[in-house]
């Protein structure tokens, strides 16, 4: 079964709809989110997890907050890793929608008692201007409570606010803080039991072959260990890290750039981040011992696109702003952005200087160089020209992880040494190279988009996955088997990345988004790549459109949303008219 709560936070009232969904509906998130677009209601958040998503075992600890974004009108979609899928399974929830406006500057609470799930909307008790930190300070009442929250940009509309889980864990593109703002909802706290999840034998099982396997590959050993993988910036990365402002020239910051530089600001080495996971990834880095150890968090998008793309050099600013973003509740990457324009990154308190950046730019660099209206991640499309065709194509904009990125597949890269990898995802012998987007590539994108997208309805994370990490599909879809009890194979994951990519195509759709958003800035066709093995490549346009016409004719897009008659629209209107069905009486 799955069970599904909607709360009005207008009115505080709530209802609880348990019922059955079937695998081959898809993601509950996605579905829901079409479910209220279609209905022509804007103002909701849904906070959801996949059916592997919060149990015991390697790379399961990733929920989804999903909703409208201020920033391109269109549907954005945020990875929150940490104990929000966890919490979310011991409430026994799938999926929570949260719709509506209260009068005044509300918080919801959300518990067990007496075995019942309780909702509670209360005024807030914290003043809507107080930072993240301090907000999470007011609310916890145990160390298991998951607070979710929002900065005073987020209260007053900003485009690049965030919605902040656990002081550390924030949505890093859309712009889904000025959601809770236009709800005047400035908190959650979601309050579970405090039970231990077990594994069961097969989640012990795969999670311990995972472990034992994290040494052997280079990328999983060093995600493991410190510094982490949030910390990859490396000159020789020219091209591929979007440097400069994507000018694709070595700067200072990525010239400079030293993993081992952040050492001796380490406070936590990720090892209890995700639940069950061993694979560590997200490590705390902080100048400040008062700090909370979460609000160090280094996730991909932050200390590294602060060096790559701000030309920054010193690591105690550069750890300062990761740590200053998540307590003021804004997107790193568009703080960076907003920071460039106004040209004063190395002046003054930081915290002073990023408010004022994003009050003066709140747009950052502008639409001539965002995807969607969304900021676009350090990689750069000239040099990861698979990822740059996910990051236009991608209903949810340009997400760093919407697929594995082109270096891992490069011939002259190491871990190409590995016998095999890639070939089931459509790799060919010696890999493909870095800068090229030639018919070779297409059915690996279309692989290895499916498999991904899969894996986020699922619940899984990308940086435990294949076919560069240890999970496997065929591991997967064991996990899922032992979970649900439903028969479920190893292709059906690249099913379940289908029906998630058209629920969320469709919502854009319906938002007025078109083919015409599907796009990739003139700059990465026009502008060759500075410096370095990359020099001189652009993304050619012939190129990029054969690339986009092949895989929206395999997914069954066309240039309105989805292509009428074909079996995937179909499934979404047959899969819209249950949900329907099942939540009669509760939209609103």
């Amino acid at each position: 079964m799955t069970r599904v709560l909607v709360a009005s936070v207008a009115t505080g009232g709530s209802d609880v709809r348990d019922f059955a969904w079937p695998l081959r509906n898809g993601p509950i998130h996605a579905a829901l989110a079409h479910h209220y677009v279609a209905a022509g209601l804007g103002d909701f958040v849904i906070i959801a997890r996949g059916p592997l998503a919060g149990y015991p075992v390697v790379g399961t600890q990733v929920a989804t907050i999903t909703a409208v974004s201020p920033q391109g009108g269109g549907i954005a979609e945020a990875a929150i890793e940490g104990s929000l899928a966890s919490t979310l399974l011991k409430l026994g929830l799938d999926a929570l929608v949260l719709h509506g406006k209260a009068q005044t500057v509300s918080g919801l609470r959300i518990s067990i008692d007496d075995e019942e799930l309780v909702t509670r909307l209360e005024l807030s008790v914290v003043d809507p201007a107080l930072g993240v930190w301090a907000t999470d300070g007011a609310l916890r009442h145990t160390k298991n409570d998951v607070v979710m929250t929002t900065g005073e940009l987020g209260m007053t509309g900003h485009p690049a606010a965030a919605i902040v889980v656990n002081n550390g864990f924030p949505t890093a593109q859309g712009g889904l803080g000025a959601v809770l703002g236009a709800m005047n909802l400035k908190y959650l706290v979601l309050t579970a039991p405090p039970r231990e999840l077990r594994p069961t034998p097969t989640q012990a099982r795969i999670t311990a072959d995972y472990a034992a396997a994290i040494d052997g590959n280079p990328l999983t050993a060093s995600e493991r260990d410190y510094p982490g993988f949030a910390l990859w910036p490396a000159p020789e990365l020219v091209g591929y890290a979007g440097s400069q402002r994507f000018t694709g020239r070595v700067g200072p910051g990525l010239a400079g750039f030293s993993g081992q530089d952040f050492m001796p600001y380490a406070q936590d080495d990720g090892a209890s981040t995700c639940p069950g996971c061993p694979q560590a990834c997200l490590k705390s880095f902080g100048l400040d011992p008062s700090t909370p150890v979460d609000g160090g968090r280094a996730h991909q998008l932050a200390i590294s696109a602060f060096a790559s793309q701000g030309d920054e050099t010193d690591p105690r600013r550069m750890i300062d702003f990761n740590a200053t973003c998540h307590d003021l509740g804004v997107e790193h990457l568009a703080a960076e952005e907003s920071l460039a324009e106004l040209g004063q990154a190395d002046e003054g308190d930081l915290r002073t200087v990023i408010l004022a950046a994003l009050r003066r730019y709140p747009q950052g660099s502008g639409e001539s160089m965002r995807i969607k209206g969304m900021a676009i991640p350090p990689f750069d499309p000239r040099g990861n020209q698979g990822l740059g065709v996910g990051f236009a194509l991608n209903p949810t904009g340009p997400r760093y992880d919407v697929l594995e990125h082109d270096i891992d597949f490069d011939s002259d890269h190491p871990w190409m040494e590995r016998e095999g990898i890639g070939r089931e995802f459509g790799i060919p012998q010696g890999g493909l190279k870095l800068g090229t987007l030639g018919q070779n590539r297409h059915k690996s994108l279309e692989l290895l988009w499916l498999a991904w997208s899969g894996l986020d309805a699922l619940g899984v994370c990308e940086y435990a996955a294949p076919p560069t990490r240890e999970l496997t599909l065929q591991g997967v879809a064991e996990l899922v088997r032992d979970v649900t009890g439903e028969d479920f194979s190893d292709t059906d994951i690249y099913d379940q990345g289908l029906i998630r990519l058209a629920f969320l195509r469709q919502c854009n759709a319906l938002l007025g988004l078109d083919a015409s958003k599907d796009a990739l800035p003139a700059h990465f066709h026009d502008s060759p790549i500075g410096e370095g093995r990359l020099a001189g490549v652009t993304v050619d346009r012939t190129e990029f459109e054969a690339a986009a016409d092949y895989l929206c004719t395999v997914f069954g897009w066309d240039a309105t949303g989805l292509t009428a008659g074909h079996e995937v629209r179909l499934r979404v209107d047959k899969v819209n008219e249950e949900l329907a069905s099942q939540l009669e009486g509760i939209i609103r």
